[in-house]
């Protein structure tokens, strides 16, 4: 029995770890070619108009990795790929959605609660089904919240008891006379 100098031990540990880093770059490269065909049999997509260049001893229908365009798939699929509504859409509150919620809450000059706010919004947006306004108020009230100009108030500590309402209508963590939650 030998023993290894340390030296080879070091160089040991050394292609094991480049032996994990190439079948951690392998099992990406599979992933993201995975996700392209699977992109592309979604939107039934021509695969021939994202790869360039021949084929030529990579076998049929085996382009190379710097021909396949990828970025070019999702973002003809998924949209414009930046943040908004896509090009083309049309704006389907008319207006300002945030800024209309915010002049909501505080029109009703108290802590409010997600649904008396739904309720409120519903007069002016009658044709929307009620789950998913209720589910995109929600996501903006948050929104609100994370810009300072609307905060929570939690009776009895649970998450149903939550009322939005503006950062004045609170001091010392307890809500003012007058703005309190309607009972």
């Amino acid at each position: 029995m030998t023993t290894q100098t340390n030296g080879v031990k070091a160089l040991l540990k050394e292609l094991e770890a480049g032996k994990k880093q190439l079948k951690a770059e392998f099992d990406r490269s599979i992933i993201a070619i995975d996700t392209a065909i699977k992109i592309l049999n979604a939107a039934k997509l021509d695969p021939a108009d994202y790869v360039s260049g021949t084929s030529e001893g990579r076998g049929p229908g085996r382009p190379s990795k710097s021909d396949f365009n990828l970025k070019a798939i999702i973002r003809k699929v998924k949209g414009k790929g930046k943040r908004g509504r896509p090009i083309g859409s049309r704006a389907q509150f008319h207006g300002n959605l945030t800024q209309t919620l915010f002049d909501t809450v505080i029109s009703q000059r108290r802590f409010v609660h997600n649904r008396d706010i739904v309720v409120a919004l519903m007069k002016k947006f009658p044709d929307v089904d009620r789950a998913d306004f209720a589910k995109k108020i929600s996501v903006l009230l948050a929104s609100l919240k994370k810009q300072g100009r609307l905060t929570t108030y939690h009776e009895g500590g649970y998450r149903k008891n939550m009322f939005w309402g503006s950062p004045d209508w609170m001091k010392n963590g307890k809500v003012v006379k007058g703005r309190d939650v309607k009972k």
